[in-house]
Parts: C-alpha cells; structure tokens; sequence
C-alpha cells in the first residue's frame, strides 16, 4: 500500500535512510538510555544468541508438543500491530485466542501507524515488545535492525508443530517465506500474502464485452476502446503510489525474461534495468503514456484518490496488490464485482505461461532480540497461522494469509478474494517475485521517478537510467549490507 511523500522535499537515497536509521539509533542510545544500550539490546531475554541476531530462546516453561517453545503460561505478553490497511482485530482475536491457551498470562495486544516513533526508542532502551507488525510508512528498517542484531531468528517457528497438524512450514503457501529470508536466515514472518495483478470490475467488462486481458496487446486495444467512450485506461496517484506501475512493468518483464531478470535486480546487478525483458516492459508503459491512456491530473493526487476515480469508472484498470478491494471499502460501488488478472504477457515467447503471477507475502512480523517473552511472541505467531485464525483474518480484510487453503470457495462473498484464489490454483508452481525494494527500502526511490514518466515528462531511457543510479548508490556503497540471491 502506497506510502504518502511530501514533493516539496528531495527524496532520501537509500544511504541516506539506511545511515539515519543507524544514526538516530546511536543517537537516542547517547541521549536517552546510555552509550550501554545498545549493548544491553544485545544480551536480552529474547534469546539472541550472537552477533547479527540467534533464534529466541526457550520461555521457561515444559517444552511438548502442545507448548514446543516452552512457553511460561503466567509470562506477560506484549504485541504491537500495524494498524493500517488491514486494521487491527485480527491480532485482537489471536491474543485473545492466546490468553484462552494461558489463562494466567496478561496479554496487551496494541496498534498504532507510527511504527518507529514508537518502538526505536524502546529498542535502545532494551524494553521492545515481544512481537510487533513492522509495516507502514513509519516502520522500521528491517536491514538496519537486522545489521544491528536487533531481531531473532524465526526459524524454530516453521519447524514448529502447527495447530492444525503437521508442521507451520507444510501449512504455507510457496514461496511465502522468501520476502523475511535475508542471507539463508528468516527474520521475518510475512504473514498477508499478496498476489500483485491488474484490476477491474467484471461487470463493467461484461457490459463492454471485454475479456480479460492476457497479453499487453490485448490491454491497449481495451485502452483504443474505453478512450472512444471517453474513458481512461489508467489512474495513477503520483504523490505516493506511481511505482504501482514500475511494480507492473518489472512483473511483466520477469513474466516474459525469466527468474534471472528478478535474480539480476535482487543482486543490484549494474545492467539490471538493461535487460531486455525490463527494457520491453517500460516501452510498453511508455506506450501506453503516448497513447493518453492514463487520466490527467495523477501527478497530483494520492493513490487513494486515484483508486477511487478507477472504482467509481473514470478509468478501467488499475495494478495494486491483493490488498485492493479492502482498501476500497467504502467507495466502491456495491455491484462493481472487483476481478483480478496476472501480469500480461509481453509477446509469444514469454517465459511464464499466462496463469503465472506474481505472489508474495508482506506485513513483516518480528520478534526483537532482546524481547522479554520471546517464546510467547512465537506462540503468538504460531496461534495466528493457524487456519481458524487466517479464515478469520480473510474474512476480517478480504485478504489472504500466507496460511493454505484458508478460504472458503465462496470467498465470504467477496468477488476480488475469490478472483486471488483462482488466481493462486491456475499458476501452481509459476509464481515469482523480487525482493530488492524490500530489502533495501527502495520504494521512495522509484515514485518521484515513475510519477514525472507517466506524467509524460522523462522517457522509458531515462526512467531505466535513473532506476539503475538507485541499485548502482546501494551496490557500490560499503556501509549497506547486501544479502545474498539464490
């Protein structure tokens, strides 16, 4: 979901936030808890075993099939929950499902949208939470916490009994643990998983007689059609979200070029932008802006605002993540039948058949290295991969977990989580992703690029040049760790 940026402001580089991360850490460590605190995050109840984060530790309690943490059942236990697109009664419901499994544990289940205000200072002092969604645009800098050994290992988590049976790990869905693997070790479980697909209503496609698109030809010959009856192809918010549409260019090139396209953008490789695959995706945005298929005055806007002239048929299509149609509650049309299809294929000879998507999973959940009840942030985790609370979370936000065959056929009548789910069971095993804006918070980067190309003020060449600056600044620059691509 798009993050809001003042443009009145030169965007930070990615040195600049990754170096400010570490600065305000230091900075609060010499101000508010002593030059010893961070030292003292390092030796916490958390179980962090050596420098650059160790697996939690054992609660105190008997360790068995039912408690495979050795959870203390009289321990207090503190989650903080990001309480943005999806809300905050899902982590709710799962501590209240945690205080039925240990009655005597005091259970806090809090939310706020000022992740790092919030917490940073909490982690220099050597007191965070036990769990904490570390999403939004004020969360925290997963790679600095990492560098910085604030976080544990998760991986005693999926190789945890699930509450279902079986094991957590059996009861994912591919690839689902990717996006919180830095270097072969998992610091975060990404719990909402989110396929990324163009939008639009299927009763408006009817009423047109279009099909879905599978191909960009076949999304600019809808563009021709919807523009002779006065329609939009596009919207777009540039003041925080253009980079949907760099999402759907990379998607579409990954479809046609293959994993390695993907696996050269993870590695910051120096031609990365230059593939051939990335090359054809932007032209064919850059078609599209020619064309005057995207609605005037995006430059302006918020993504919500542009969202809302898509839903209410001021433009057709519209990329987003899964994440879509909850965001939208509220505005869209009651019979707009929100529908979503895969990435279209860039020509004939594309890599990935026309069912592969683009499946991922977000909203990071981490448990602090010196956190006082780390094993009670693992149960945590584990109550809430289990299916009775991933129905309840889908059904709570019209979003999947990352939790198997979680939803129901009828999808709680919801039109665009049905559409996922069909999606998810056509593409099997053709599923891909990236992980580089991720790992290295590049997001802010890449939307004042996209929002002057799609304003039609800088071509797909110069939108591929300064794209490559922003890999070339995290590559050559010592100070960011890079991690590793299988």
């Amino acid at each position: 979901m798009g993050t809001e940026q003042d443009d009145t402001t030169m965007p930070l580089t990615p040195l600049d936030r990754l170096a400010a991360s570490r600065r305000r850490f230091l900075a609060l460590a010499g101000a508010g808890a002593g030059a010893s605190a961070l030292a003292a995050c390092a030796a916490g109840g958390g179980g962090k075993e050596s420098e650059g984060g160790g697996g939690v530790s054992e609660g105190g309690g008997e360790v068995s099939e039912d408690n495979p943490f050795g959870v203390d059942g009289s321990a207090p236990l503190e989650v903080v929950i990001f309480n943005g697109g999806f809300g905050d009664q899902y982590g709710k419901d799962a501590g209240e499902k945690y205080k039925e499994m240990y009655p005597e544990a005091d259970v806090q289940v809090s939310s706020t949208v000022d992740i790092q205000p919030e917490l940073q200072p909490r982690f220099v002092g050597g007191n965070p939470p036990d769990l904490f969604d570390n999403s939004g645009a004020q969360a925290m800098n997963s790679s600095a916490l990492i560098s910085e050994g604030q976080l544990s290992t998760l991986d005693s988590l999926i190789e945890a009994p699930s509450l279902d049976g079986g094991t957590i790990g059996d009861s994912l869905l591919p690839g689902s643990l990717d996006p919180g693997t830095y270097s072969g070790k998992l610091y975060s479980l990404n719990y909402v998983y989110t396929v990324f697909a163009l939008w639009y209503s299927a009763k408006q496609f009817n009423d047109m007689g279009w099909d879905a698109p599978v191909t960009w030809d076949d999304v600019m010959t809808i563009g021709e059609q919807a523009k002779s009856e006065g329609i939009s192809l596009f919207a777009f918010g540039g003041q925080n979200a253009a980079d949907y549409y760099h999402t759907l260019a990379l998607g579409m090139a990954v479809k046609q070029g293959g994993i390695d396209v993907a696996k050269n953008l993870d590695k910051l490789d120096a031609g990365a932008y230059e593939q051939d695959a990335v090359v054809q995706a932007f032209d064919a945005i850059e078609d599209a802006v020619k064309a005057d298929f995207f609605l005037s005055g995006g430059a302006g806007i918020k993504h919500t605002e542009a969202q809302a002239q898509w839903v209410t048929g001021k433009a057709v299509m519209y990329p987003s993540g899964s994440w879509i149609e909850n965001e939208q509650k509220g505005v869209t049309p009651d019979d707009y039948e929100m529908t979503g299809c895969p990435d279209p294929q860039l020509g004939s000879d594309s890599s990935f058949p026309a069912e592969a998507i683009r499946g991922t999973a977000g909203e990071p959940f981490q448990v602090p290295a010196d956190a006082a009840n780390g094993a009670g942030g693992l149960e945590f985790l584990r109550i809430m991969l289990s299916k009775e609370q991933a129905q309840n979370f889908a059904e709570l936000t019209s979003s999947l977990t990352i939790v198997k065959d979680s939803v129901p056929e009828d999808a709680f009548g919801s039109t665009a989580l049905a559409s996922v789910n069909s999606m998810i069971q056509d593409a099997g095993d053709n599923i891909y992703t990236w992980n580089f804006t991720d790992w290295y918070g590049l997001g802010p980067d890449f939307k004042p690029i996209w929002n002057e190309f799609l304003s039609g003020k800088i071509d797909a060449a110069e939108v591929r040049s300064q794209s490559q600056e922003v890999l070339d600044r995290v590559r050559e620059d010592d100070g960011i760790e890079k991690f590793d691509v299988a």
